[in-house]
């Protein structure tokens, strides 16, 4: 069993929703802005203190450290748990946007998400087949699996018409129809925005659950 404790639940709570170049691309989590730098100093672990609310020294001592340490090695299977257990009903809603605070954020978004970039606040509708991407997606640490997104088929959007129940006519190359592989693939964009809302927004208590093993 895994305890979900509330610090987990802030630390996640106040993640910013990233696009990760890698591959097609695929959204991934950051802790914090501090990690663009791989800074791992005092300022850092400050900075998941506050984001957890976590008191600590200045800077922190050891035993603080380790704590910090042990919580955001957490943080895989605390965003697997949210994804599996958190209740998010679909519909339009507005949040306020962390990736707007990010210097350089729209050099790495596609072009489906670009004005992301410095928009204070975001108006998207959640719907039923973003839920459904998001619980089967794969994911490494907190990086959507960017070779294997959604399964193991030659082309992920083949995966996704899996996932979402559509009828799929193959090319030649064994892709989707031109059209459909468009579509498909804006929506896969779009699990970032859909990503952040699960983060602020989607309803999960603390408490003790089954494991969700993460990679």
């Amino acid at each position: 069993m895994f305890m979900l404790t509330q610090e987990q639940l802030e630390l996640l709570r106040k993640a910013t929703v990233v696009w990760a170049p890698i591959e097609a691309g695929v959204p991934a989590v950051m802790l914090s802005p501090l990690q663009l730098s791989g800074e791992d100093g005092a300022d850092y672990y400050q900075d998941i203190a506050r984001r957890a609310a976590i008191a600590v020294g200045e800077p922190p001592n050891a035993a603080e450290v380790a704590r910090l340490d042990a919580l955001v090695d957490a943080m895989p299977e605390v965003l697997a748990l949210l994804l599996a257990h958190g209740r998010l009903p679909t519909r339009a809603y507005t949040y306020q946007n962390p990736l707007a605070t990010l210097p350089n954020a729209g050099n790495f978004l596609p072009e489906e998400l670009s004005e992301l970039a410095a928009a204070p606040k975001v108006t998207f509708e959640l719907t039923d087949r973003h839920a459904l991407l998001l619980r089967a997606a794969r994911w490494r640490q907190m990086f959507m699996n960017a070779k294997r997104p959604y399964g193991d088929m030659t082309y992920f959007e083949l995966d996704m018409a899996a996932i979402l129940g559509e009828p799929v006519e193959r090319t030649e190359e064994d892709a989707l129809p031109e059209a459909q592989q468009q579509r498909l693939w804006k929506l896969h964009t779009e699990t970032l925005p859909a990503l952040q809302l699960y983060l602020l927004q989607a309803r999960i208590e603390p408490g003790e659950y089954e494991r969700i093993p993460a990679e």
